[in-house]
Formats: C-alpha cells, sequence, structure tokens
C-alpha cells in the first residue's frame, strides 16, 4: 500500500514546503502529494490556494494571486518556519529517486509546464501520478503527455465515482474514505482502477483502509502511521 503525504506532512509541518516534504518523507511516506500552479513569470510552484494570504506572510508582494506574483516576488515570502514557496523542479531535486509525486494540478496554466517536465523525465513520469478534481485538467494532461498516469478526487464516495473517473480517462480513483466499502473497492478494481482513501488522519483509520483493500491512503499526519498497520 502506498502512503502519501498530504502536502507533505501538513498536521506538523508548513504545507507544501521542501520542509514539509523532507519531514513525510522521514515519517515514512513512499509518496508527496502537492498542489501545483504558475508564477506571473511563468514559473511552476507549489501552492494549494490561489491567492498566498493563508499560507505565507511578509510584507510588500505578501498577499494576492499566485498568478499575479513573480517568481522572485514569491521568493520573499515566508511559507512558514522561514521556508520559501518551492518550484516543482526544487522539490523533485530535494527529494530521493524512490519517492513518488501525487501532484494535483490547481491551476489550468501549469498542465503544459508539468507535460514538459514528465516528458524530458521518463523516469519521473513513471513516478508521478496527476490528480484533480476537474475532468478538463485531467484529460489536457493526457493530451499534453499521452503517457502520463492520471486520477481523480472525490470529496465525497458516491455511487457515480467509476463513471466519472472514467470521463475524465483516469486510472486512479482518489476517494473520500467516509463512505467507501470494501465492496465498492473491489468494483473498482475490477474496473481496472486502482483506488486511494482520504483523509486517513491516524493509525485506526489505515487500519481501516487496509480492510477495504485500497491501493494507498493520504494522511496529514504520517508520523502517527506505521508501516505494523499495512
Amino acid at each position: 500500500m502506498i502512503i502519501t503525504g498530504h502536502r507533505g506532512s501538513l498536521g506538523s509541518e508548513p504545507e507544501n514546503t521542501l520542509r514539509s516534504f523532507r519531514r513525510a518523507v522521514a515519517d515514512g511516506c513512499d509518496e508527496i502529494e502537492l498542489d501545483l500552479r504558475v508564477s506571473a513569470d511563468g514559473s511552476l510552484v507549489v501552492m494549494h490556494d490561489a491567492t498566498v494570504d493563508r499560507t505565507t506572510t511578509g510584507s510588500g508582494s505578501g498577499s494576492g494571486e499566485v498568478a499575479s506574483l513573480t517568481l522572485a516576488q514569491l521568493r520573499t515570502l515566508d511559507a512558514g518556519l522561514g521556508e520559501r514557496v518551492p518550484t516543482w523542479a526544487e522539490t523533485v531535486a530535494a527529494l530521493p529517486g524512490t519517492v513518488r509525486f501525487q501532484a494535483e494540478v490547481k491551476a489550468a496554466a501549469a498542465v503544459p509546464l508539468l507535460a514538459d517536465s514528465l516528458r524530458a523525465d521518463p523516469e519521473l513520469a513513471a513516478r508521478t501520478l496527476v490528480t484533480s478534481f476537474h475532468p478538463e485538467i485531467l484529460l489536457a494532461t493526457r493530451r499534453a503527455f499521452p503517457g502520463v498516469t492520471t486520477g481523480r478526487i472525490f470529496g465525497r464516495t458516491t455511487p457515480d465515482v467509476l463513471a466519472l473517473t472514467r470521463e475524465a480517462e483516469a486510472t486512479w480513483a482518489l476517494c473520500g474514505i467516509s463512505g467507501l466499502t470494501s465492496a465498492f473497492v473491489a468494483d473498482l478494481h475490477a474496473a481496472g482502477l486502482s483506488v486511494t482513501a482520504w483523509p486517513v488522519p491516524d493509525a485506526t483509520t489505515l487500519a481501516e483502509a487496509v480492510e477495504l483493500g485500497v491501493d494507498g491512503v493520504t494522511t496529514d499526519n504520517p508520523h502517527l502511521l506505521t508501516r505494523s498497520n499495512v
């Protein structure tokens, strides 16, 4: 089972920072989930929100939309504990080559940049799952790089997950664990899909996910999960 650190180690470190990613790896994660947007000058940067206000502090350019700030302006911001907003390339370079990535595309402008990065590095492409709530983003990613592996995210598990995942031409369904059953996971598996359950905040929930038979889990708290539960 793949254990994925949500925005790194969200429960204990500043989200979507190199510090958070390294902590998640140190705590045993196989995969790092992160969010991708594009700066005003075309850099592929790691940021969840459309604006920098919630997750960074600073003066001058310390607020506003990510898409309206240059990379240099983003660099002036403190993303928590002195961390800076990282780029996709910096994140890949900072982590061991065995670590997988779950790259959630938050802005359509990120699609061609991410596709170019994966196309240029087949080994990186092989360990990257591109995800989104939005089928149009996943379809655009597949058009830009047909060899990509994609997954559709669902906040709630509903009976139409299979149809909606197929609509997006994805091979992973990332399902809210509430309402997810082992029979439903088996149906998705029978249809050729892999399944991630989220959120999985603790060892008790991880044990429940194991019973469901999912292929992966996403957690804010990697430090609370152990391989003995898998």
